[in-house]
């Protein structure tokens, strides 16, 4: 079984740095790293090596179960996933999808006139249809979608036909003055 790679820890040269003897020291090195890519175990020479050598086995096992780990972690994640996105997608297209809604058609002045009048509106349709126009068929800053329900707020606001754009119906003001027209 040959790794791609393996940590080679600090502590595994600080274990092996125990070894007084340089090539014993060396040829240490090379059983750990035999160990570390392709997991055979070597012959052991004396007990501070077999010591130093457990150790180190250890934290290579724990490094190659870590890794083990993750890679199952990683592919039950995925096959989870796999299987969420086939719950989300229907083997067959629903039969309740939502119906796209139409494109807006603005209304002519003939519509908006029938519409005011069938619902008994005095709405100057003209007015209307130039005021929209003028600022795109749009209600705020959204576009209409509905021009019906603009000409039942535009007829219950008040822009009856006499005044467009206003809400008053003639040019009185609040204040009554004529009673004090004579005090002056």
């Amino acid at each position: 079984m040959k790794k791609a790679y393996f940590q080679y820890y600090e502590t595994f040269e600080n274990i092996a740095q125990k070894i007084t003897d340089e090539t014993a020291r060396a040829a240490f090195r090379v059983k750990v790293i035999n160990y570390g890519l392709y997991g055979t175990l070597p012959t052991i020479e004396n007990d501070i090596e077999d010591m130093a050598f457990e150790i180190i086995k250890d934290l290579i096992d724990q490094q190659v179960h870590r890794r083990e780990m993750n890679r199952a972690n990683r592919a039950r994640r995925e096959q989870i996933k796999a299987e969420q996105t086939q719950e989300e997608k229907p083997s067959e297209p629903k039969a309740e999808s939502k119906p796209k809604t139409a494109k807006f058609e603005k209304p002519t002045v003939e519509e908006v006139r029938a519409y005011a009048k069938e619902k008994s509106w005095n709405v100057d349709a003209e007015k209307f249809c130039a005021y929209y126009e003028a600022n795109g068929w749009r209600v705020g800053k959204n576009t209409m979608k509905n021009w019906k329900a603009a000409v039942q707020n535009w007829a219950h606001n008040g822009y009856d036909g006499r005044r467009a754009g206003t809400i008053w119906n003639d040019n009185t003001t609040d204040a009554d003055t004529e009673k004090y027209e004579e005090m002056f």
